[in-house]
Order: C-alpha cells, then sequence, then structure tokens
C-alpha cells in the first residue's frame, strides 16, 4: 500500500509536503493512569476541528460577511480578542461584543454565541468508533485551537475523556498552534519524544509546524476528516 508523506493529502496529491520525518517510533513513555503505560505502538495526535469534528465557522463567516474565506482570516487577524480567546486571554463577553460587532452588527452577542456553537459539528460518520479501536494500541491525544465556548460545546458532542488519554486545548495551555510552544507542551506533558508522534491536522501551516519539531506530521482534508489517512497508513 502507498504511504502518505508527511503533509500529503489523503486520497490525492495536496499542497507541498514539508520535509519528511523519519517513520521510527518508541514505546511511549508518557503516563496517564497504568493502561497508557501498556500501550506500545506509539502517540496519535490530532486536531479536533477539520480532523475528528467538522468546524463550518469559516464557511458561516464568509455567507454572513460576502468575503471569501482569505479575506475572513485577515477580519480575524484584525481583531486582537480572537487570538486572546484562543489562547484564554479574553472573556467570553469580550470576544462575544468584538465579533457581532465585526461580522454581526445586527445579532445580539448571546445570539451570536449560539450561532457560533452551532458551527461544531458531530464527530464525521464512524470517527469516533475508529478512536475506540485505536485506543487499546495507541496512545491518543488531541491538540486543538479552541476557546472556551466552543469547548464547552464540543464536550455536549464528544465524551473527549473517555476518547483521548491527553487533551489539550489552546485557552488551557495558552498556547496556540503553529506556535511551537504548543507542541511543545503536549510533549512535555506526555513525556514523550517527538519522534513517537504521529500528529494529524487540517491545517498545512500546523503539519509543517509539527514536522519541524520532529514528529510525523499529516494533512488531512477538511472535507473527510481523517479516517481516510488513517487507512491509508494501515492504522485501521
Amino acid at each position: 500500500m502507498k504511504q502518505l508523506t508527511s503533509g500529503q493529502w489523503a486520497g490525492g496529491s495536496g499542497p507541498p509536503a514539508p520535509a519528511a520525518c523519519p517513520m521510527r517510533y518508541r514505546t511511549a513513555t508518557c503516563r496517564l493512569d497504568e493502561s497508557v503505560g501498556e500501550k506500545n505502538s506509539g502517540i496519535l495526535l490530532f486536531d479536533l476541528g477539520g480532523v475528528i469534528v467538522p468546524w463550518v465557522g469559516l464557511e458561516e463567516l464568509q455567507n454572513l460577511t460576502g468575503l471569501d474565506r482569505d479575506g475572513v482570516l485577515a477580519k480575524l487577524e484584525t481583531l486582537p480578542e480572537f487570538e486572546a480567546c484562543q489562547t484564554g486571554r479574553c472573556t467570553d463577553a469580550a470576544f462575544l461584543a468584538a465579533m457581532t460587532e465585526s461580522f454581526a452588527p445586527d445579532m445580539t452577542p448571546e445570539d451570536f454565541a449560539d450561532l457560533w456553537n452551532s458551527w461544531v459539528k458531530p464527530p464525521y460518520e464512524g470517527t469516533k468508533s475508529i478512536l475506540e479501536s485505536l485506543k487499546d494500541r495507541y496512545t491518543l491525544a488531541c491538540l486543538s485551537n479552541t476557546n472556551h465556548l466552543h469547548w464547552e460545546y464540543l464536550k455536549t458532542r464528544i465524551n473527549l475523556d473517555e476518547l483521548f488519554d491527553y487533551t489539550f486545548a489552546s485557552h488551557h495551555i495558552h498556547a496556540a498552534k503553529p506556535g511551537p510552544e504548543s507542541f511543545k507542551i503536549a510533549l512535555e506533558r506526555m513525556e514523550a519524544d517527538a519522534e513517537n508522534v504521529r500528529f494529524f491536522d487540517d491545517t498545512l501551516e500546523n503539519v509543517t509546524a509539527a514536522g519541524r519539531l520532529g514528529m510525523t506530521a499529516f494533512h488531512v482534508d477538511r472535507d473527510v476528516g481523517v479516517a481516510p489517512v488513517l487507512k491509508q497508513l494501515d492504522l485501521i
């Protein structure tokens, strides 16, 4: 079977791949409980939005504003509250006020909060069962750029503590991808070496950043989620 290289799209060619990391794995030294110590197939570290669950926020913000994807991203970059909320340095109220003013001035912050949360969807079909099947062999972790509103809402859609041995939310660890600090915090808390980690993300910039730190990283097609990549790697 053809093996994906770091940064390659599942099922076809994609953007240029970052330099591939050696496909070498050692027994994880991380510990959460006794069962984690018994796993010897390495660590699978997942982004959440666009990998485990669909997140349609950028598309919906395009619909609200008439901007294209790059225009929405550029607009978000002008809002200090957006980045601050992702790293746990902004209140929900301040974040909602800034987002409402910028993207939906005719809405109340309360209504925008409901809309914002509605863009987090249930897991991609079959993904929950896939994670459950992997957990006996691998240490499973997630590293997500998120915020308090989305994180709390996501927990009503999926039991993160049951599916993952470790969860790393940007607003909890006060660091966001692609910054190296977010990856280093995850590695330190798992007591893991980067070369023992396979990382999956739908944003190429994050994939590249993980590869530079020594992880073996794979670019996921956000239209379908992580399952095709795991199949091509013979993990499922």
